[in-house]
């Protein structure tokens, strides 16, 4: 670990715990210079880091002579932090000498060394060394500092954005389990489908499964709806051949890892369902304007949601994540509407109004449910589900408009 990668580390320290920079330049330019931080008078956690100016410095010139001068030329420019943090490759300023440039310029100063592992100084030093004690005593020397970075935090840097989230949430069981679960509706229908007379389990693999079945089964049918409103739910978890189901679940695979770790497993779920629902309700809406019966199933209103619960996230939470992550992710999420809704006006099975029924509530929910990014605690159960509430009575409401339209 170089002396860079040790000063991030003391930002991402301070950051955890409420410090902000004193100024964009330092914000922008926070790797490899020094930077100076406000932390605040009540900190958030119950580490007691002293108020005010801290002033994080990647040091690389060796010699107390060299401190002395640039602590001069410090406090001739007006600079008077409360607090300055060394970080060293190994220690190039002696001990004794750092506590004597401490009470000769009245501050704190704090050195740390990444080689071998050690933190002096005056009063803070104690604090600092009490975060980093745990990481430093072991093998700091030849440890990943993005580790280090993901257990306290800071989304600035794209790899640590993307550490913090799998360090904050290895697994995401939500999206294994969606996955699983349309999977197993899938094979029960294939089971089901095989063991009619006139069925055969390759056949209904090739070929899918006929209107009659999927209605069976409790497809988004225009004529049920009115005295089975469950469809709207059911129909989710429903394909209609082998390539749709892969397509459904390749897409939720790779979407749902990132909505549910930046939402937290309970939020996502929450947000999962309430996009298939919002998927099914335009869809039926949609297709009481249209003559004739319909029938529609699938996972992609949901999974336009899981897109769109992301892209809500980082609208609401613009702050939280790295400029070009959050401009990837618009970029990507609109490519992928895109692309899909070009396809479903090319063709004509694909329903496009789940699609854009999902997305739309799926971003709302997203940016409703959003949280501080990992660490930071979920909000209340009860906050959730006031919100979830109003996203259903909001459903059921168009959903009766939409009845409406049919009859």
């Amino acid at each position: 670990m170089n002396a860079g990668d040790l000063s991030a580390l003391v930002q991402q320290l301070l950051l955890f715990h409420g410090a902000r920079y004193t100024s964009r330049a330092d914000e922008e330019n926070w790797k490899m210079v020094p930077v100076t931080l406000l932390v605040p008078t009540q900190p958030m956690e119950s580490l007691q880091l002293a108020a005010g100016e801290w002033l994080v410095v990647p040091w690389h010139l060796a010699g107390a002579d060299h401190l002395q001068l640039w602590l001069e030329r410090l406090a001739a420019s007006g600079s008077r932090p409360r607090v300055i943090v060394l970080t060293q490759d190994r220690p190039l300023v002696a001990d004794h000498h750092v506590a004597q440039l401490a009470n000769a310029h009245r501050l704190e100063l704090v050195a740390l060394t990444a080689d071998p592992p050690s933190v002096t100084g005056t009063a803070q030093a104690a604090l600092v060394a009490q975060a980093f004690d745990a990481d430093m005593q072991r093998s700091m020397a030849a440890c990943n500092p993005l580790v280090h970075l993901a257990a306290t935090g800071d989304a600035r840097d794209p790899q640590v954005f993307l550490e913090r989230l799998r360090h904050a949430a290895p697994q995401v069981p939500v999206t294994k389990a969606m996955t699983a679960l349309n999977l197993l509706v899938y094979a029960a229908m294939v089971f089901a489908a095989a063991m009619r007379p006139e069925g055969g389990l390759w056949s209904t693999v090739a070929g899918g499964f006929g209107t009659g079945q999927l209605v069976a089964w409790g497809a988004n049918a225009s004529g049920h709806m009115a005295g089975e409103p469950w469809r709207l739910l059911s129909s989710a978890f429903l394909h209609g051949n082998m390539i749709h189901i892969a397509m459904n679940m390749m897409a939720l695979w790779q979407l749902g890892a990132m909505a549910e770790r930046l939402l937290g497993s309970r939020a996502y779920g929450a947000a999962y369902l309430l996009s298939a629902l919002g998927g099914a309700v335009a869809s039926f809406g949609w297709h009481a304007l249209q003559v004739g019966p319909s029938v529609s199933v699938g996972a992609s209103g949901a999974v336009f949601g899981v897109l769109g619960a992301t892209v809500g996230f980082a609208l609401a939470r613009r702050d939280t994540i790295p400029s070009h992550i959050y401009r990837s992710l618009l970029r990507s999420g609109g490519t992928f509407v895109a692309i899909n809704v070009g396809l479903g006006l090319a063709v004509s099975v694909i329903d496009n109004a789940a699609h854009l029924g999902g997305l739309v509530v799926g971003t709302a929910a997203g940016a409703a449910l959003s949280r501080e990014l990992p660490p930071g605690p979920q909000p209340a159960l009860g906050v959730q589900a006031a919100i979830v509430a109003g996203f259903l009575l909001v459903l059921g409401v168009a959903f009766r408009v939409a009845l409406g339209l049919g009859g």
